[in-house]
């Protein structure tokens, strides 16, 4: 009972959110709303929101521990709490990042880093302002890249030129920034 009503409690609390408004709209023609979120099941949360929050500065937007009948009816599970940490940037509701990770689980080993991509693979894609600052970051902390910060697509005779960069997280999930209008080193 205490299990139903936290999660009873938790969906008035997120339904009544005044930011729920910002939600997209369907645009003329299509049945789906632009992304809302990109759930991933990871093995440490705390190691994801190193990666996701310290590094990419996401900030959360929500966190709670999902457990029940209900959880596990929407989940396929039987009585696994998952803790869950949702991410965002600025002030949007969609567009975001939820981490989930199976509390009492023991995580699977940590995929074989690799430095390439293959089918089957999944990437989030970010805009970013600093993507050389991130490089450095993200190569210190050990996470498998697959590209620098390059030129994907010159901008013949532009002042500018669009950088991008791929890696994997800990989990094996790709990460593609994009640093737009960077001045030509020449």
């Amino acid at each position: 009972m205490i299990r139903l009503f936290s999660l009873l409690t938790a969906v008035i609390v997120y339904w009544s959110d005044p930011a729920m408004t910002q939600e997209p709209d369907f645009p003329d023609g299509f049945i789906v709303s632009p992304l809302m979120r990109s759930t991933h099941f990871v093995r440490d949360l705390g190691e994801s929101l190193r990666l996701y929050q310290d590094i990419l500065g996401l900030r959360p937007r929500a966190e709670r521990t999902l457990e029940g009948d209900r959880a596990d009816e929407v989940l396929g599970t039987t009585g696994k709490p998952v803790r869950v940490s949702i991410l965002q940037s600025g002030d949007l509701v969609y567009a975001n990042i939820g981490l989930f990770q199976f509390v009492e689980d023991d995580p699977p080993p940590r995929p074989e880093p690799r430095t390439y991509a293959q089918t089957g693979d999944a990437a989030v894609v970010f805009l970013t302002s600093d993507i050389f600052g991130i490089y450095d970051k993200v190569k210190a902390a050990g996470y498998p890249i697959v590209s620098p910060p390059m030129i994907l697509f010159p901008e013949e005779g532009s002042d500018t030129q669009s950088y991008e960069m791929l890696f994997f997280d800990h989990d094996g999930i790709g990460v593609n920034l994009i640093q737009r209008n960077v001045p030509n080193l020449n």
